[in-house]
């Protein structure tokens, strides 16, 4: 995608503007609600629940959680979009740093919830990562973690067209991605940091964006976004083979 990104941005109105409006479409507005339909139920009551969002972004989440009478801390490692959320969101805690390394507080083990949504493809070190946010759970806290997936219909068309023109290190619509998962390897990795898989879920299972940038804007239908609309994709194993894959675990030991 050659749009100009939030993540370039070097005020904060512009990468705010730049971010909400990532969201402002089709793909945006449905990959979200299938997320809320899995992550609303995780809490009887939301009240005082402490959550730790990671790439917090432009806030859409934050503003969602604190609705939710949550306590949120966003970590972000970019300041304008950082300043960004925080001017829109002033009733959440905003720390600039990196999410492999960032402690928070001064005790650790505080939170009930990492939220951590198209972030962890931007890792080097995704193991670290996942470890240190066990480190920042509760015992039986649960983390969300949201990705792109390699096992999907979009990634075996658009992977292979890349893969047949040499472009064997494609990772999706986004350069500074440095790997995919799917429901193997992210639970292999998630129970490496200790935590066991409890649901998963997902979004755009039909590339329509395909056939609308090949065959016109018609095909940029909800009519395509079926599965996620009905609510079948929180179902498994649906929620496996979307291009956005969600899964919900929870912490069972510690590591540290």
């Amino acid at each position: 995608m050659s749009e100009k990104s939030f993540q370039d941005a070097q005020n904060p109105i512009e990468a705010l503007e730049l971010y909400l409006s990532s969201y402002d479409n089709l793909y945006g507005k449905v990959q979200i609600t299938t997320a809320q339909r899995a992550v609303e139920h995780l809490f009887e009551d939301w009240r005082g629940t402490r959550v730790l969002e990671i790439g917090a972004g432009g806030g859409i989440w934050t503003e969602w959680f604190l609705k939710k009478q949550a306590g949120v801390t966003c970590i972000e490692i970019r300041k304008p979009i950082l300043e960004g959320n925080r001017k829109k969101n002033p009733a959440a805690d905003f720390i600039l740093g990196d999410a492999t390394t960032v402690r928070v507080g001064e005790r650790e083990r505080e939170f009930d919830l990492v939220f951590a949504k198209d972030v962890i493809e931007h890792i080097e070190d995704d193991a670290k990562f996942l470890r240190n946010m066990n480190a920042h759970l509760k015992d039986g806290g649960k983390i969300v973690v949201i990705t792109q997936n390699s096992l999907c219909l979009n990634f075996l068309i658009q992977g292979s067209y890349h893969y047949l023109r040499g472009n064997t290190a494609w990772c999706g619509w986004n350069p500074e991605h440095v790997r995919f998962y799917n429901y193997l390897s992210l639970k292999r990795k998630l129970a490496d940091a200790g935590f066991e898989t409890r649901q998963w879920f997902g979004s755009y299972y039909i590339p329509y964006l395909l056939l609308r940038d090949h065959l016109g804007k018609i095909f940029e239908s909800k009519l395509f976004c079926a599965i996620e609309l009905l609510g079948l994709s929180n179902i498994f194993p649906l929620g496996i083979f979307g291009w956005n894959i969600g899964v919900v675990a929870e912490k069972r030991r510690d590591l540290r």
